[in-house]
């Protein structure tokens, strides 16, 4: 059973149960969860499942885990422990001959339980060991005080468990037999017919529900996902377990492991194979992966419904990607000269806590490519309130629009105002609306827009997907690499373009040798100021820097000095250093001081700060400045993939400028506190989203 089967079994189990007293679950063979051997399944019960199981629908819930600790590490979390003794005999450990262990041994590196003899035949010459199936049938027939064989003496599989693992570990495969395994299934299946492997014989079945995690074993997993041919033919399941397999320690960053895992935590979980494969094919579509797009079409595997074109943005990818479509809050439909184009809009109305300006991003579309009709455009109302007729908020196009429906994504469900069209297909919550119109679905919400066809057939409404897995992620992502422009900024290379791209032209305002106060002997301070420019920025953080031309930089004494300071606060009111100090502007309601002997930056905290420090130099300081800048930008369409770049930005600002980051002003920002100014009304959804 997987982890998602067992919690599902322990939540009926406790729903059963007679009312008014605590719950108390036994896990049984908890080392022997997961459809494939070579499986996770294990540590997620014995590690997630079990232990934070602990509470169902106000009532107290106790588990007991039994497993096996040469197969499953012991649990982290246990408050009681009980070691049952060692069994005295294993079986099956009598000396073979070499061949007939090979065979064994082949046996126990199948990936499922019960082995068609094809399967077996196949293994056994991946492992050197060419023979027939009559001959494999024998030889079970004559162990069977190891081996049982089916009543259609069709398959074979170990008398017990036990045995099975006996022998994994008596007869381990290395990393060559796999690749060989991996080579034989592939070749078996390219002289196959076209179409699901699934249905074309016990090797097809198995290299559909196996072929991962030989792959992942093999260090193969990589090239096997990379081609849409042969992703196609996986099952999701198994995909996530080789996924983890393959990559303990994280998917890498924007790699189609990433892309896998991330279909994951947005809890899609598939009701058909080819629901799967059309995932898999509108995410390749999304991050531009248009050969593997093209790849998972050719594979033959039939789609309930197909993206024709895509405006959603990928997840798990750091920053902003250009010509992105962004959030969409509201969707309609308007009649022009050239016939119906899709209408966007999206909310950026900012200082929403005090002085609302009301503003609407709002852009046109072409139904059937998804071109723009139109650039991006600035209006102060909504579609609702504007002077479009028809959109999601109304839900009636008229009669002049005759063939438009809208549909709203909900909790529950598509919500459609007629039942005669093909319903839109089951959908992450990223997903919010639909509009049908020139027979597709074009479907927005928090990563964009984009279109899909749907088949007739089988295209009544389904099941909902969870916000989330319904335990946890198989695979988590990697540590993401620091981005590029970060990179070459902190080498002195592009600062100037690189923070001007995001907060204006000619906001760096470079100060000649001359204009540069006396006392400021920092080689780092000085070049920033007469290469970069300082930059003007306001109203983010509150963050506000504005070069004053010949008086910019006046000097300024130290906070205390001078004057008598009360006791609290005269440890942090010392100087760092003796100076002197040259006011930047202001951050965080203090003034933002620049040490001219040692080129740090420093809060000068008349707002009772206890850490003054804001950063250790102007390069590190405004590269950590423009990181979060990009990630405040930023229209992450699910939870996840704005917790990781939000965990990696942390990441990053700590190896940039391990001081500041650990200070409190950053420690703030980088945990996402609300400042109640524009910072988080241009992209993100708030603590209420997150």
């Amino acid at each position: 059973m997987s982890a998602d089967t067992v919690a599902t079994r322990m939540r009926e189990e406790c729903r059963a149960a007679p009312a008014g007293r605590p719950c108390v679950l036994l896990l049984a063979n908890v080392q022997y969860a997961g459809e494939v051997l070579t499986s996770t399944e294990p540590a997620r019960v014995a590690e997630i499942l079990a232990p934070g199981f602990r509470r169902f629908e106000g009532r107290e819930v106790w588990v007991m885990a039994e497993f096996d600790p040469d197969l499953v590490a012991p649990p982290r979390i246990a408050e009681y422990e009980v070691n049952l003794p060692t069994p005295t005999s294993t079986g099956g450990a009598a000396e073979e001959e070499p061949a007939a262990a090979r065979r064994l041994g082949a046996l126990a590196a199948s990936e499922l339980r019960q082995v068609p003899l094809p399967v077996w035949r196949l293994l056994s010459s991946a492992s050197g060991v060419p023979t027939t199936e009559q001959a494999l049938l024998s030889f079970a027939e004559q162990q069977p005080d190891v081996l049982v064989v089916d009543e259609g003496r069709s398959s074979v599989a170990f008398r017990s468990e036990a045995l099975l693992h006996a022998w994994r570990r008596r007869q381990p495969w290395d990393s060559v037999a796999q690749s060989r395994t991996v080579e034989a299934l592939v070749s078996a299946m390219a002289d196959g017919r076209p179409g699901l492997w699934s249905q074309q014989g016990p090797v097809g079945r198995y290299a559909t529900h196996a072929l991962p995690l030989h792959a992942a074993l093999a260090g193969a997993l990589p090239r096997l996902v990379a081609d849409g041919r042969l992703l196609a033919q996986c099952s999701a399941t198994v995909l996530h377990e080789a996924l983890a397999i393959a990559h303990p320690d994280g998917v890498p960053y924007a790699s189609v492991a990433a892309m896998l895992h991330y279909l994951e935590v947005q809890g899609i979980s598939p009701s058909s194979h080819g629901e799967w494969v059309a995932w898999l094919h509108h995410a390749a579509l999304s991050a531009g992966r248009a050969e593997l797009a093209e790849q998972l079409l050719a594979s033959g595997v039939p789609l309930p419904w197909r993206t024709i074109w895509t405006h959603w943005r990928p997840t798990g990818i750091f920053g902003q990607i250009r010509d992105e479509a962004g959030r969409v809050d509201e969707l309609g439909v308007a009649v022009g000269e050239s016939g119906l184009t899709v209408v966007t809009a999206r909310d950026v109305t900012t200082g929403k806590n005090a002085y609302p300006k009301y503003r609407y991003i709002r852009q046109e579309w072409i139904p059937v490519t998804g071109e723009p009709a139109s650039a991006p455009v600035e209006v102060r109302a909504s579609l609702s309130a504007g002077d479009l007729p028809w959109s999601n908020a109304r839900r009636s196009p008229g009669p002049a629009a005759p063939n438009v429906t809208f549909a709203e994504h909900t909790d529950s469900g598509w919500q459609l105002g007629t039942s005669t069209l093909p319903h839109p297909p089951n959908c992450p919550s990223g997903v919010t609306k639909g509009l049908y119109v020139d027979g597709r679905w074009v479907l927005a919400g928090a990563g964009g827009l984009f279109a899909v066809s749907v088949q007739a057939a089988g295209s009544a409404t389904q099941d909902t997907y969870r916000k989330r897995p319904l335990v946890a992620a198989h695979t988590r992502s990697a540590p993401w690499p620091l981005p590029p422009s970060a990179s070459a900024a902190l080498r002195g290379d592009g600062m100037r373009d690189w923070l001007e791209e995001t907060f204006g032209a000619g906001i760096c305002h470079r100060l000649a040798e001359d204009q540069l106060p006396q006392g400021l002997d920092d080689p780092a301070a000085r070049g920033f100021l007469t290469e970069t420019g300082l930059p003007e920025i306001s109203d983010f953080l509150h963050l506000a820097i504005t070069p004053r031309g010949d008086r910019c930089l006046p000097e300024v004494a130290w906070p205390g000095r001078g004057r008598e300071v009360p006791r609290q606060r005269r440890a942090r009111s010392e100087a760092p250093s003796s100076g002197p100090f040259f006011e930047l502007g202001t951050w965080m309601y203090s003034r933002l001081l620049l040490d001219g002997s040692t080129g740090r930056l420093f809060r000068d905290t008349t707002g009772g700060s206890p850490d003054p420090v804001a950063g250790s130099s102007l390069t590190q300081f405004f590269v950590m400045v423009r990181l979060y800048d990009e990630f405040r930008r930023t229209h992450f369409p699910y939870v996840a993939d704005h917790k990781d770049a939000q965990h990696n930005l942390a990441r990053w600002c700590e190896e940039i400028d391990g001081a500041a980051a650990r200070a409190e002003a950053w420690r703030l920002i980088l945990e996402g506190h609300d400042f109640e100014d524009s910072t988080w009304d241009l992209a993100s959804y708030g603590a209420e989203w997150v």
